[in-house]
Formats: structure tokens, sequence, C-alpha cells
């Protein structure tokens, strides 16, 4: 969305915002809702990753993302193997009538309201803890100081989903070790008093654990919880000298519920209690830093003295070049802060065992294999990859490996490995695909993370979602194809882009041959005027019709079995869906129906139901119960698996029909 960001403040105050709803919700593993609403809302993904399908286009989201979502939209939402939370909060946003000289003066299909963007805020915690405020309120009734309450959240959410939205580019979006740490000390200088452990604090960011520490460890030579009980004991110190209040008050001031838990922090850290550490302030009235250093008894500075500001960041003992130099982009008043300024680069401070036992040595491990993997791989390759060549695509010409060893792709798994080609990485989501699982050990989960996958050291990324495109293009070449194109022009352009072309001309020959055997199969079985219906969500009062798109793709599009010609006429081939009410389903139930439903979780009795026995599909025991989560994706092999399975189903049924008789 390319709206000006005091633009998009202006709009929304201008806006009248009303019906504003709150929903949260959990989906088990392999669980997929369907939803069309009326309003607008925003989905936001609490934990856990899911698949998006709305209106025909696919996204991936990750924990702690939020897409915005139009009225009037279709939206499916499929969790992976881990499940997901997620929550919806829906809206009606009326202009207002306003006296004033600058009105409205955007085109309406470019409204905030109007259109489809996701959000990586760098701080989500701030955003989800006022949806929670709201869902709070919600459920305390609709009296109008509770509606005016929400509506109130509401607009703060606003206000800091826009500024998260309009700088996540510039924050969220970096690959750089030394913004992450600063962005982390500044979200922990301002909530330091919460409960963190080293899972929370990436959650936050929006990194693994085990990055965040590396990263933390690149700058500052020490973890994250380390910097966090940094902060809280100079918090302490100021409150014990400058305040009366009792130890218990200043422990659950600073993050500590337990006074005895603090004092025996406070000791191991200082070698003093709190107690004793007041007493002998008031008793010396001691003020100034420099006196208190036989109390504190940190170890000797590894700095130069910070006056000297020629020579301030000048390494004398301990630490690297290298670290140093990143030290120097850190803000000077949050080394401060934390206590960091004479210490930085000094791995045996009095307040490292913190870090020893708050960190956890597996996460600090993964990096260095990580990198010990990529130096061979390039020591290795090389050769190889110092040929390029250019290839053109829809985002212009762009010069790609002539034999990529290290490939990265969010939406194309199933595409590159069908052309003998395995990923390096890939989403994780995808990686669950049934059809794909005894080809994906080895590759890496990178859940759109821009850290994990430079830290793959890819040669090529392929993307099917243009909005990172510019990200990942500053970390390797990056070749864009549309997600929603059909699979065998896919597979010709992957063929060009990776230089297999004749592995795809092969794949190519090899689905033709297998499709027209599939069809011939069939011709045994359904007769020549015989249609077929698909539909998805059992039985359930509203229902989606499908036509030649998404789980129709394969049986109405490369099988052919024809649509019954109410569906043909309802479904908008632009769209490839519609949702119908159960109570109509025979007007558009061919002689054979497939149901797509959550095949792990649900089945339907259909001769059972008041409606679905009227069917003749029924009557004749020709539905057809399918996987939806099997028959959502749309790679080559997912679409050849898929086709095997439909045509091996429908044999079986004729066989066991025919034992009937």
């Amino acid at each position: 969305m390319d709206i000006d960001q005091q633009e998009h403040f202006r709009f929304w105050e201008q806006v009248r915002l009303q019906d504003i709803m709150v929903r949260k919700a959990q989906l088990v593993k392999g669980e997929r809702v369907q939803n069309r609403m009326h309003s607008s809302y925003f989905l936001g993904v609490r934990k856990g990753s899911v698949l998006v399908v709305l209106n025909q286009k696919t996204y991936s989201m990750n924990s702690f993302e939020i897409m915005h979502v139009p009225a009037k939209s279709y939206i499916e939402v499929h969790a992976g193997s881990e499940g997901a939370e997620y929550i919806f909060i829906s809206y009606q946003a009326e202009c207002a009538a306003k006296e004033s000289d600058a009105p409205l003066i955007w085109d309406k299909s470019r409204y905030p309201t109007h259109i489809t963007y996701r959000v990586i805020p760098a701080q989500p915690m701030l955003l989800y803890d006022l949806t929670d405020r709201m869902l709070e309120l919600q459920q305390q009734g609709q009296e109008p100081s509770i509606t005016f309450q929400i509506k109130a959240l509401f607009y703060q959410w606003i206000y800091h989903m826009v500024d998260q939205f309009h700088s996540q580019l510039a924050l969220v979006k970096t690959a750089n070790p030394v913004e992450l740490v600063t962005l982390t000390l500044e979200y922990m200088l301002e909530n330091y008093a919460k409960p963190h452990t080293l899972d929370s604090l990436s959650e936050v960011m929006g990194r693994s654990p085990g990055h965040l520490s590396n990263c933390f460890k690149q700058v500052l030579n020490r973890g994250p919880i380390d910097c966090l009980i940094r902060l809280r004991m100079q918090k302490a110190c100021t409150l014990l000298t400058e305040s009366k209040l009792p130890i218990r008050m200043i422990a659950s001031t600073i993050g500590y519920q337990d006074s005895y838990y603090f004092s025996n922090a406070f000791k191991k850290y200082y070698g003093i209690s709190p107690q004793k550490y007041r007493k002998h302030i008031m008793e010396e009235d001691i003020i100034s830093f420099g006196g208190r250093n036989h109390i504190v008894g940190i170890s000797d500075p590894c700095y130069i003295p910070f006056y000297d500001n020629d020579n301030y960041y000048q390494y004398l003992d301990g630490g690297s070049d290298e670290m140093i130099n990143r030290i120097k982009r850190v803000p000077m008043a949050l080394l401060m802060a934390f206590g960091l300024l004479l210490s930085a680069c000094s791995g045996s401070s009095s307040g490292s065992m913190g870090a020893s036992t708050g960190e956890g040595s597996t996460a600090q491990s993964q990096a260095p294999t990580t990198q010990t993997n990529n130096s061979s791989e390039n020591t290795t390759n090389g050769t190889d990859q110092a040929i390029t060549r250019m290839v053109h695509t829809s985002m212009g010409e762009v010069e790609v490996p002539s034999n990529p060893k290290r490939v990265v792709t969010d939406f194309f798994l199933g595409h590159i490995l069908a052309l003998d080609v395995k990923p390096v990485g890939s989403n994780g989501l995808f990686m669950q695909n049934p059809y794909l699982e005894e080809r994906v050990s080895g590759i890496e989960d990178i859940s759109d993370n821009l850290e994990m996958i430079t830290g793959l050291n890819p040669d090529l990324i392929v993307t099917g979602d243009a909005q990172t495109y510019s990200a990942y293009s500053k970390i390797a070449p990056t070749v864009y194809l549309d997600s929603s194109a059909p699979v065998r022009d896919q597979v010709k352009e992957l063929g060009i882009i990776l230089g297999k072309e004749a592995e795809a001309s092969a794949w190519l020959v090899e689905f033709e041959e297998n499709l027209a055997a599939a069809r011939e199969r069939l011709n045994r079985i359904i007769k020549e005027d015989e249609t077929a219906t698909v539909f998805a969500g059992g039985i359930v009062k509203n229902i989606t019709l499908y036509g030649n798109a998404f789980t129709g793709r394969g049986i109405h599009g490369e099988l052919g079995i024809p649509m019954n010609e109410n569906v043909k006429r309802e479904v908008d081939p632009k769209v490839g869906w519609a949702t119908i009410s159960n109570e109509v389903v025979s007007t558009y139930a061919g002689d054979r129906v497939f149901m797509a439903v959550d095949a792990k979780a649900e089945s339907f009795d259909y001769a059972s139901d008041p409606v679905w026995k009227t069917l003749d599909a029924v009557k004749n025991n020709e539905l057809y119960e399918i996987d939806g989560y099997k028959f959502y994706f749309s790679d080559p092999i997912s679409v050849m698996g898929q086709i095997k399975d439909i045509v091996d189903m429908m044999e079986e049924r004729a066989q066991e029909n025919s034992a009937r008789k």
C-alpha cells in the first residue's frame, strides 16, 4: 500500500468506526476455516503459522503478523502441523461529514478499508495487549459505556498498527544484528517490569530464540537476558538509593514478583543484599558512580573512559575489532541505561552468571553450525556459482546463477522439487504438504524470516509474494513468479530460471502421459453425460461450491469431469467459488459429489441427513469425502498426486458398488 503515513492517519481521522467485534480462536493441526464477512477486518496470527487463501491469492502468515481484509472477501485459513491461534477484529467504517478544507480525495479503491495489506509489527505485544483488553470488555456486555471503551481502544490499536505498518520496512525487515539488538534493548527499557524469557523476547521481536541470542553475542558479547538483568539491577539501585520503598515493592516494580528471589538475585549480582546496599548508601551518602565501584565490584572496564570521545570505543582488553564496530552503532544512551557502557566487551562481569543460566546452550549453538555448513558449501561450489546468466521476469531482467546450489523459496517448494532441485530453505507450511513429506528432509523452515534466509547464504530466491521481492533482492538474486498462474506455465518458467529446461520438459511429458492414463481409467467408470460437483464443509449451514479452481482444479480442470450446469452459472470463473445454503445443494449437486473436509477430524453421515439423503449421489453411493488440506496445494507433485487419489478412489468405489449389486 503506497499511502503516505500522514494521509493514512488523516483517513482514519475522517471515518466513523462502528460495529467493532473481536473474536479469538484456535485451530488444531491441519484444521481449516472458511469465512465470508460483509465488514472489513484485521486477521492476526498470535501463535503458529497459517496458510491464507484470500480471494484466490495465497499468503503465508506467521506468529505476530497481521493482515487487513476488505469487506465482502472470501478467506480460508489453514493451520499447520502445530496448529495456530488467531484473532479477527471486524469493523464498519463510514466517511464522516466534516467541515474541512482537506476532504478525502483518494480514489475509493485506495481507501485503507478497501485494500489488502500486511503488517509485521516491530512491537506486536502492544497491539495484542490492546486486543485482549477489547475482548475482555466485549465479554462484559453491550452497554454504551463498554461500547465507547472498545471504540477508544480500537482507535489506539489503529494508531499503533498504522505507525508500525509504515515503519516495518525499516525496522522489522532488516537482517542487521545491530538494529535488532537496538530494537530489543529499546523494548526492554520500556517493558523491563514484565515477565520475560528468551522465548518471549524472541516472539516479540519476531525472531527465533537462537537468532536473537546470537545477535546479542555478536554485538554485546552477552545474551539478552543478561542485559535485562543488568537493567533491572540498575533500576533497583536507583530505587534503593532514591526512595524508601520496601524491598517487596521494589522487587515488584522491576519485574520480580517474589522479594526473596529478588534479594538473592541482587546479592548474586552485586555481592551484597539490597538491605545492606541501602544501609551502606545511607551511611556513606555515596551518590557518584565512582564511589560505588567498591560495592558493585564489576570487572575492570574494557574501554577507555567515555569522556575520551575520540577513543571511547577503542579496544583495550577482550572482544574483537568487529564487535567494537558493532557496539559503536548502538546508541550510547541505551548502553548507559543497561550498565553496558564500561563492560560491553567484557566476558566475565559480575552479572555474567545471569546470562549463563538464562539463555540456553542449544539456541546459542545453532548459528555456528549453519556458518560451517555454508562455508563448506561455498568452497565446494564457488566455481559453479561464479557463472551467471540473465533471465526475463515480470520484475525485469534478473542475473541468476547458471547452476544454483542454494535455492530458497517461499511458495514454490513442490515446483522446484519436481525439477530435481532440493532447496536449502522453504516455508514450513509447504513442507507439511502430505504429497512432499518424503522429499523435504534437510530443508530449513525459513518462516518468511529474513535473518533465517540470510543465514542460509542462498544464491537464488524464488518467491510468489511481490511485497517481499525487494527485501529478498537485498539478500540474493530473486525471481518473482505469479503463484496463481497455470502449473504448466510455472514449471516451464522455473525450468528456465533454474537451468533445468530438460527436467521441465521431461516433467511435462510425464504429467501429460499420467493424465491421459488417468482419464482413460475414468472413462471405464463414468458415463459420458455424468457430472460432478465439488463442495467443501460437510453438513453445515453454509457450504462452499467450487468451479474450475482451488479444490475443483484437478477434478474439473485436469480430469475434465463436467460440472453441473447450475454450478457453471453460479460460480464466477474469475472467483472460482461461491457460498450457498445447504438447503439448495440439490440444485447444484451432480451425479457424483466430492466433499472436501478435515479428513483427520471429521466425517459426516450424509445418508441420515434430511437434505443430503435426497441426492442421487448419496443414494447411489457416489459421494466422496476428500482431504481438503491435501487438495489445497497446487504444485505439480501435488496435482499429480491429487489426480491419482481421485481416480483410485473412484475405481475402488466402482468395485464396491458393483459387489453390492
